[in-house]
């Protein structure tokens, strides 16, 4: 029998924020800390790798790390809003006629993912289904949701998203570097919004993004703000203003932040031979996508070879149109990529599953 006196309200009160201060504002400063010291070293994408790594490291220590809802997606819509502001007529034009590039990109993703699944699966000790869900290049929740429907494993696809997403952010910039590819510390240009109009701009895709997303819109917290903002910049209606530099520090930090704590210790540690063979692969995958890349951009006027290795990249929307935006590139253009190869893969990976299957039973 428990005698001790029942606690006051004030003792319980100051109780409750115990949790919220370990599993969130801690780490928020660690996350800070890290992207500040990522960015005074020079190393490329300072805010959002230095984020990044240190809550990963937390996360991996076993400590409960978890980004609320609605800074994730206030992240996205900062990221999105201010992709969203160099869209021109123009550029708009542009990015429908690279529409059959982007099917392109997105088949040859899933065509790979289809190829090497049984390599995949015999090497990882995985079955076939969680092996197939764990290299399509799709979203890490909508793909562990998607999997679990057809018994596949979802800790494991959760944790090999996690770190195929990891590998390229990382990657993709420091390849950049290595080869003179001059890395600024801030993307931007131009002068900012002004107060009146970011508050316009942030105000109007809060609103659209809320309801896009209770359709279904995939990705609707990066997209609809995007495509808003997008409408307004084409319009003039912006006055040629972009995302203020603080923002986009603040959204680097926050996309680090989500990124990081999808590490998951229980789940990574459960899956050593998984993680290691699932890397080799997922950078073999990335080596052909960014070969690819560069063969349509020999091909390519107005387009760098960087913008579309970022926009075939099998990184994760938030992460490479951020970095896309950060290494000064066509960041709406690699949205758009993301975007249809997103809408391709949500839409078949599923039923590309059952027919597989259904094949593989007809066979035998």
């Amino acid at each position: 029998m428990d005698n001790r006196p029942p606690l006051h309200a004030s003792e319980k009160r100051s109780e409750a924020p115990a949790p919220l201060v370990r599993t969130l504002i801690l780490p928020a400063i660690a996350a800070t800390l890290g992207g500040y010291l990522w960015q005074t070293l020079g190393l490329p994408l300072g805010w959002l790798m230095g984020s990044a790594i240190m809550i990963g490291g937390l996360a991996l220590s076993g400590l409960s790390i978890q980004m609320p809802k609605p800074l994730h997606r206030g992240g996205l819509l900062i990221v999105g809003s201010s992709v969203g502001l160099w869209v021109t007529p123009e550029v708009a034009s542009q990015m429908l006629g690279w529409l059959p590039v982007m099917l392109v990109s997105a088949v040859l993703g899933i065509t790979l993912a289809i190829a090497l699944t049984p390599l995949f699966a015999r090497l990882s000790g995985l079955d076939t289904a969680t092996a197939y869900f764990c290299l399509l290049p799709g979203g890490v929740i909508e793909m562990a949701e998607i999997g679990e429907r057809y018994s596949a494993n979802r800790a494991a696809i959760a944790a090999l998203h996690a770190t195929r997403v990891g590998l390229i952010v990382t990657l993709i910039p420091a390849i950049a570097q290595h080869y003179g590819h001059q890395v600024p510390m801030l993307s931007g240009g131009g002068h900012a919004l002004s107060a009146p109009l970011l508050i316009s701009v942030l105000g109007l895709s809060m609103l659209a993004s809320t309801f896009t997303s209770r359709l279904g819109m995939p990705s609707a917290w990066l997209l609809t703000p995007l495509i808003i903002s997008g409408v307004m910049s084409g319009a003039e209606f912006t006055n040629s203003g972009q995302m203020p530099g603080w923002l986009l520090i603040i959204a680097q930090l926050i996309v680090g932040f989500s990124l990081g704590a999808k590490f998951k210790r229980e789940s990574l540690l459960a899956l050593p031979r998984a993680l290691v063979t699932g890397i080799v692969i997922l950078l073999v995958i990335g080596s052909l996508v960014s070969g690819a890349a560069l063969i349509f951009a020999l091909f390519s006027e107005g387009e760098t070879a960087m913008t579309l290795v970022l926009s075939f990249a099998v990184g994760g929307m938030a992460e490479m149109t951020l970095t896309a935006k950060v290494l000064g590139q066509n960041a709406a253009l690699v949205a758009a990529f993301h975007a249809v190869r997103a809408v391709t893969v949500n839409l078949f990976a599923g039923p590309l599953w059952a027919r597989l299957t259904r094949n593989s039973t007809t066979d035998e």
